[in-house]
Formats: C-alpha cells, structure tokens, sequence
C-alpha cells in the first residue's frame, strides 16, 4: 500500500448520518480504477457518531475493511481532528480516513481542517467535495478531472440529478446568483437529463458550483485560501466561488451526481419541514455574503430576506418564520460562526 497520498481527495463533511456516509462511499468503492483518490470523512457529531460511522462503514455489508489502529501513520491528530482512522476501500486500493472533529466545525470548518492536514503532501493535485448524502455515478469523477485539466479552470461542478427520479436534473454544475432577487437560482433545474444544452450558456452564468460536488484545483486553493469559516454552514461555498472566479469556473456535464438533499442539516425543500438551524443560517449568512460581495445590494437584501421569512408563516410554519427573522437580524448585527441564537421557541403543536 502507498506511504504517499494519490493525486485526488474526496472530502465528505458528516454529522451524525452515518447511513449517509456508508451509501456515499460505496458508491465511491465502484468508481473508474482512473483517477485515483484517497477519502478523507469528518464526522462532526461527536464521539458517539464517530462511532457508529466505524461500525457502519466496516460492517459485513459496509464497503471498508479496518486497519489496525496506526497501522498508517499518513496523518496524525490536530487540535480540530483529534481522533484519526485508516480503512480500506473493499476492491480497490483506495483508503478513507476518517476523523472525529473536537467539535461541530460546520461544513467550511471541516473541510479547511482536512486540506490543512493535506497540504503538506507534495502530489495531490486537487480535492473533490462531496455532500455524505450523494452516490456519484462511476465516470463522476473522472470527468471532474477531464474538465479541469482541458479548461485549466480552478473550479468545477458536476450536473446534479434528483436522487428520486434521475431523469431530471436539480442543477447543471450549479448555481446563478440573482442580484435583484439576493437568492442564487438552480442551473436546469427539473430539466429532463437528456435535455439538449449549450455549455458555453451554462458557465457563462455559473456563479458558484453546487456544493453537491465540487473539484477545486490545489492552484485554485493555494491563490483564493481556505473557506471562509465565518459562514460556519450556507453560503460558504457561494463566497468561495466567488473568490474563484479569477481561476475560472466550470462544468462538468457528464459528471454525474444523485443528491438526495438535506439529510444532515435538515434544509427540507418543505418550508414547513426546515430544521430551524437551517432557517436560521440560511437568512443570517445571505446577509453576510452580500455584505462581502455585493454590498451595493444590501438594504435590497435586508427588506427581501424580511419578505422571504414570511413565506414559512404562509407555509404554516411560524417556528420557521421567527427563526428566519432571528437569522436576519442577527446578519444585520454581523454575527458570524457557530449559531448563538435561534430567537424564542414558539410551539408548532
């Protein structure tokens, strides 16, 4: 087995839904033999769930063998990844290594904590980021690869399909952001798969890949830095994209990647069914990336996200609706990072 780590990453961010991860990595375990990749999992629900991810991924139908215990010393613990195992993708010379986070460090956290761990290995070339709930088809990545390397773009995304009927399309490589909206609007969204379309059309209106799935170049990386944490979960993939307009965006059409969406953070496509965590961030963390990059659209921003929060009270949902408002001052107020309020509970009974 290699002492040196392959040209490609896949980073998964999990919490707490180990089923997730398992169906995610054997989907991974049928991938074409080229490019090879190494996995790299960041369970941020604590030990318990570090746990569970272990016996899942390692059980008789899981798709990992276990190694002894620092039987591959490639990395060591850090003060964010304090607990670190190596498996072995079954069939293939693949290995995935998990590690249990000190704490949650939302998604951006997660993933800067495992290129961090990453950058000192010479070879790697690029990371692919993966949502736990996704089961990529085999070409996925190779065609992530394919793309970057023919465009020299820094950043590209896969054509996202509807995990229930992969007919139709959830987005094409990812999203537009609408400036007098203040929302990002789905590349193709419930387009039929087979749906003729132009990809000189879709890049040029590329504003970020879907976080779904993501190539970034180790150049993209190494110019624009890490994600920007403050976000600590929503948007911080739109901020990083934005950063890496100047190393290109792109799409892979024939990537292709099921999505069963919000299985972690409970962003439910039912207004009415959203996790308030979600509610919250999502409304709290617009604020913040226009702020950053679209400052000239802020009070627009401000008086739509207030508008925007009363269509969970039309949903039925006035938990939601208060958890929105909640998420919209406290973006006002430039609170940033882990969530500190989720504004006063109101019974939903």
């Amino acid at each position: 087995m290699s002492a040196t780590f392959p040209k490609n990453a896949v980073i998964i961010v999990g919490y707490k839904n180990s089923g997730d991860v398992r169906d995610c990595v054997s989907a991974l375990a049928t991938a074409t033999a080229e490019p090879d990749f190494d996995i790299l999992v960041c369970e941020n629900g604590g030990v318990e769930a570090f746990r569970e991810l272990f016996v899942e991924l390692t059980s008789s139908n899981g798709p990992c063998s276990p190694l002894p215990e620092n039987g591959e010393a490639l990395f060591s613990p850090t003060d964010r990844l304090v607990e670190i195992r190596c498996l072995l993708l079954v069939g293939r010379s693949s290995r995935l290594w998990m590690a249990r986070a000190d704490r949650n460090l939302g998604y951006a956290g997660a993933i800067n904590a495992w290129i961090t761990s990453l950058s000192r290995f010479p070879d790697w070339e690029g990371i692919w980021i993966l949502n736990p709930d996704t089961e990529p088809y085999a070409d996925a990545l190779k065609m992530l690869v394919e793309a970057a390397t023919s465009t020299h773009k820094g950043m590209i995304g896969s054509t996202i399909l509807r995990y229930y009927d992969q007919t139709r399309v959830h987005c094409r490589g990812g999203l537009h952001w609408r400036k007098l909206m203040c929302r990002p609007k789905l590349i193709g969204f419930n387009d039929p798969l087979e749906k003729p379309c132009n990809i000189e059309e879709i890049e040029a209106a590329l504003d970020a890949p879907s976080g779904s799935s993501m190539y970034v170049t180790r150049a993209c990386i190494e110019r624009i830095g890490l994600m920007d944490e403050r976000f600590f979960l929503y948007y911080e993939d739109l901020d990083w994209a934005a950063r890496a307009k100047q190393c290109g965006l792109g799409c892979a059409m024939g990537s292709l990647v099921p999505h069963k969406g919000g299985t972690a953070t409970g962003s439910s496509t039912s207004r009415a069914r959203r996790s308030r965590m979600s509610v919250y961030l999502e409304n709290r963390n617009r604020i913040h990336f226009v702020r950053q990059h679209y400052h000239k659209y802020l009070i627009l921003t401000v008086i739509l996200s207030a508008a925007y929060s009363l269509e969970y009270l039309l949903a039925g949902s006035l938990s939601n609706c208060v958890a929105a408002l909640s998420g919209l001052i406290a973006g006002v107020r430039g609170e940033t990072g882990p969530p500190s309020d989720l504004g006063p509970r109101i019974p939903t009974g």
